[in-house]
């Protein structure tokens, strides 16, 4: 089974979270997971989106996305998006890609090794992260 970019790139993003997280780097796992946010609300994986919002949100109550209910919310509001611009320049895809892959991480191959299932691979990387 083929996955879309978007997929990639989302699975990507939260490879990186999960490792900033693991190394408890959390301002980089917060722009790692905004990335991923970003992704898959553009990319109509809204319910993945608010999953990311949350756990920044839940970690700091100053965060901006703290001031939101769901993604979809954070994403019209003018203040996420001015910080939206600014995170995309902290990483681009292609580097995000390069950043994964360079770690071991083939979001392609884990796709496949969970049947296609996107939501899978987010849960186990995401796991790390809402289990403090």
């Amino acid at each position: 089974m083929v996955s879309s970019s978007a997929e990639r790139i989302m699975l990507n993003y939260l490879f990186l979270a999960a490792e900033s997280h693991r190394k408890k780097q959390l301002p980089g796992r917060d722009r790692f997971l905004i990335l991923a946010m970003i992704t898959s609300y553009e990319r109509g994986f809204p319910e993945l989106a608010d999953r990311f919002r949350e756990i920044i949100g839940g970690d700091s109550t100053h965060h901006l996305l703290s001031r939101y209910t769901n993604s979809e919310e954070a994403m019209q509001s003018e203040d996420f998006r001015v910080l939206g611009k600014q995170v995309r320049r902290f990483c681009t895809t292609e580097r995000a890609e390069q950043l994964a892959v360079g770690l071991g991480f083939h979001a392609e191959k884990e796709l496949q090794n969970n049947r296609g299932d996107t939501d899978q691979v987010a849960r186990k990387l995401l796991a790390p992260m809402q289990q403090e």
